[in-house]
């Protein structure tokens, strides 16, 4: 039986495929376990490399599921160490999620830090800065800013 970290692996990946295939856009996946990405995107002859995260509810938020996030780093454990790797515009163009029915992009270049975050809408605080709004970050918005 599948392990179900690895499950849910899977799935996000099979999403981020089915995602870009509806969007009329050529996928390709790599045939080993060493490449740092999950899913090629072949824009008009551009080669996109897409790193898919599994996501989850944020529980830091004052409100509950108003935020969700993707770990963006990945980390090797063995008996004797855990070893994390952040990664680099030189492993990937863009992380892809998929929660609660929506595909979301973001590229490397937005990311900084172990996590990256969406929001559904700005906090009641009035802050903006730093916050991301998921809507911005649908698949389909962003295949299409890049199609032009």
């Amino acid at each position: 039986m599948i392990e179900e970290t690895q499950k849910k692996g899977t799935l996000t990946e099979l999403h981020c495929i089915l995602d870009l295939t509806e969007l009329g856009i050529r996928t390709l996946t790599p045939t080993d376990e060493a490449s740092k990405y999950d899913v090629v995107a072949d824009i008009n002859g551009n080669f996109i490399r897409i790193q898919c995260k599994t996501s989850r509810w944020a529980s830091d938020t004052s409100v509950p599921e108003s935020a969700f996030y993707i770990d963006t780093c990945c980390q090797t454990t063995n008996t004797k160490t855990t070893i994390r790797h952040m990664y680099s515009e030189d492993d990937i163009d863009y992380f892809y999620t998929y929660f609660k029915g929506q595909g979301y992009l973001v590229s490397i270049q937005e990311v900084n830090g172990k996590t990256f975050r969406w929001r559904y809408e700005y906090p009641s605080t009035g802050q903006k800065a730093g916050v991301h709004i998921a809507d911005e970050y649908k698949i389909e918005e962003v295949i299409n800013s890049l199609i032009v």
